[in-house]
């Protein structure tokens, strides 16, 4: 009876990860201007054309608010999984510890997985706009944060190095996305190596603290970068036409103002 209450609560997290990835943060800033991002510039409700089409101030805003959608829902999830006894022992009652898939394929951390890629399908594709949704590079970088304390200082400056070369925030993006997708890789091969001692790529996560490490982690941020991949088709279309919008403010950082 145990497996059917387990089920209920996995499809409970699905479901709780799903909700927070479908607020359309953009949409109720655009209600604040009475301007919808989905009827003006590329029509895309996310961060890039928000700031583009009503203010860089409401494009900031919302995607600070698209990576707290992933980024709250997993630190709460992470706190049960780490602290809450009951929920830990009911879940993993018949755990089950595969040693080439590591120690982390316990229930209660897949909940925490799920979160993630339900909030990527919530983003993408939110029920409270008609299935709607942005390209999820801002809940992917919330995905980041919620990982690896290495994703500020190294990812998001590639992003920004990326973006100085091409003006191309698009490709950036993918750029981006795909560095940290190699880096969840590296982290679980790390692991396997060191004979399923989490202790050495735990370090390069958040010092041994952070979320479990198993291959739900690189499974998820794949997925992640597949889905960020096939939402940017019609840009990587423009790219290989060279017809892609190009970003000037980038220019400016670094540069001081004419007097």
């Amino acid at each position: 009876m145990n497996i059917f209450y387990q089920i209920l609560i996995i499809l409970a997290f699905s479901i709780a990860g799903y909700l927070f990835g479908s607020i359309p943060n953009s949409v109720i800033i655009g209600k604040y201007y009475k301007k919808d991002p989905r009827e003006f510039g590329s029509k895309n409700p996310g961060g890039t054309n928000v700031g583009r089409t009503i203010s860089h101030f409401a494009g900031a805003l919302t995607i600070v608010l698209d990576a707290l959608k992933i980024i709250i829902p997993l630190t709460i999830t992470w706190s049960l999984i780490n602290y809450y006894e009951p929920f830990v022992n009911f879940m993993n009652s018949n755990y089950l510890v595969y040693n080439w898939y590591g120690f982390g394929t316990s229930l209660s951390d897949l909940c925490f997985y799920l979160v993630a890629v339900f909030g990527f399908l919530g983003h993408s594709r939110s029920v409270f706009i008609n299935f709607q949704g942005g390209k999820i590079v801002s809940t992917f970088v919330g995905l980041m944060l919620s990982i690896s304390y290495l994703s500020v200082p190294i990812f998001i400056v590639i992003f920004f190095i990326t973006l100085k070369l091409t003006k191309y925030v698009s490709l950036s993006s993918i750029t981006m996305a795909s560095a940290f997708t190699i880096f969840a890789w590296i982290i679980y091969l790390v692991y396997l190596l060191s004979g399923s001692n989490p202790e050495i790529s735990g370090y390069l996560m958040y010092f041994t603290i952070s979320a479990p490490i198993s291959i739900y982690l690189p499974l998820t941020t794949t997925y992640g970068l597949i889905v960020l991949i096939y939402k940017h088709k019609e840009n990587i279309k423009r790219l290989k036409n060279g017809t892609e919008s190009k970003v000037s403010w980038i220019d400016k950082i670094g540069k001081k103002a004419d007097k």
